[in-house]
């Protein structure tokens, strides 16, 4: 009788570990999932016409940020001069304006077409400015120039806002090679953007009619 009531006994703990096996495949998946999107958004260079690019502020977590933002506006610039949008939108620190308007200048950009914007280097705050910005003056599209590992993050961001967002990350620079802690880092970040931040972000930029 003992033997005939194995089968049963272990039927619920076969399903029990079936269950967490899955839950556990599912959990290490995510993370991957969210790697492979870093990835192949990294080499993606949208050269759709806008109405603006949009360059965000390297945020300082190693070593000096400076080339980082360089790479950027001299990014941005070429697209200025390809047509891609008439006009070029710094956002960050306001002590960095003047240093970023004169590397804009100098890689060939008219004065009167370069905007910046007080908004911090943080990804969600700049890009809930530029969207407020971009729904008082009715546009609705906008390049956004980051760096490659970070593409993902602020496109997905720049999508929550309302901004229909195309991607040119930098192809050249300190910050464009995608080393496994930038990576990492994004990895994390993009994570906890679709899991928390995601669900706080509504539409500022309304959609076109």
């Amino acid at each position: 009788m003992a033997s005939g009531a194995e089968p049963g006994a272990r039927g619920p703990r076969v399903v029990v570990a079936a269950v967490i096996t899955i839950v556990l495949g599912v959990l290490l998946l995510i993370p991957v999932g969210a790697a492979v999107q870093i990835v192949l958004t990294a080499h993606v260079d949208d050269r759709s016409q806008t109405q603006a690019v949009v360059v965000l502020d390297p945020a300082q977590y190693w070593g000096n940020p400076r080339p980082l933002l360089r790479a950027r506006l001299q990014h941005a610039a070429q697209l200025y001069r390809d047509g891609v949008a008439p006009l070029v939108i710094v956002a960050g620190p306001q002590r960095k304006a003047d240093e970023e308007r004169r590397i804009l200048l100098d890689s060939g950009v008219a004065e009167d077409d370069i905007v910046s914007f007080d908004t911090g280097s943080d990804t969600v705050g700049t890009l809930r400015v530029i969207a407020g910005v971009m729904r008082d003056l009715q546009w609705s599209s906008a390049t956004i120039v980051t760096d490659p590992a970070n593409a993902a993050r602020a496109g997905a961001t720049a999508e929550a806002l309302g901004i229909d967002a195309h991607l040119s990350p930098t192809g050249s620079g300190p910050g464009a090679v995608l080393t496994s802690e930038f990576v990492g880092r994004e990895v994390a970040a993009l994570l906890r953007h679709h899991l928390v931040t995601r669900w706080s972000l509504q539409p500022v930029v309304p959609a076109p009619a």
